[in-house]
C-alpha cells in the first residue's frame, strides 16, 4: 500500500491510473459484462459469461483502492465514496440503467482527487 500511495501521492500520476481503469467500464457494458441476462445466458450455455463481469468488477475495485490510497495522502478520505457509489450505479441491476450517474461520481473523484492538497488550515503568514 506504501507503494501505490507513492504512486498517487502525484496528482496527476492519480488521474492517469484512474483514466487508464476507468475507460474499460465503459467498454465493457458493450460485451455484456453489467447486464444479469447476457451473464445467465452465458451461464446457461455452458461458456465462462461471468468472465466479463469479473474483469468489470475488479476494475472497479482497483478504482476504488487508487481512490482510497489518494484519499489517505491528500487527508481526504472520503474520497473512496465516488468510485464505490459508480460501481453500484455501474453494477447494479435497474441501477445501472441510469445514465451518467457513474460518469458523475468518476468526475468528481477525478476533480477532487487530482487536485486535491491536504487539508488544513489556510497558510495565511507566509
Amino acid at each position: 500500500m506504501d507503494k501505490l500511495k507513492t504512486t498517487v501521492s502525484s496528482g496527476s500520476n492519480f488521474a492517469g491510473l484512474y483514466i487508464l481503469l476507468m475507460i474499460p467500464t465503459y467498454i465493457l457494458p458493450y460485451f455484456g459484462s453489467n447486464s444479469i441476462i447476457v451473464n445467465m445466458v452465458h451461464l446457461a450455455a455452458g461458456g465462462a459469461g461471468l468472465v466479463l463481469l469479473l474483469v468489470h468488477v475488479a476494475l472497479l475495485i482497483g478504482l476504488c483502492v487508487i481512490a482510497h490510497a489518494r484519499g489517505k495522502v491528500i487527508d481526504k478520505g472520503w474520497l473512496i465514496a465516488f468510485p464505490v457509489m459508480a460501481a453500484i450505479f455501474d453494477i447494479v441491476p435497474l441501477l445501472n440503467f441510469i445514465p451518467l450517474i457513474p460518469t458523475l461520481f468518476h468526475a468528481g473523484a477525478l476533480a477532487i482527487g487530482a487536485s486535491g492538497d491536504r487539508e488544513g488550515p489556510p497558510d495565511v503568514f507566509s
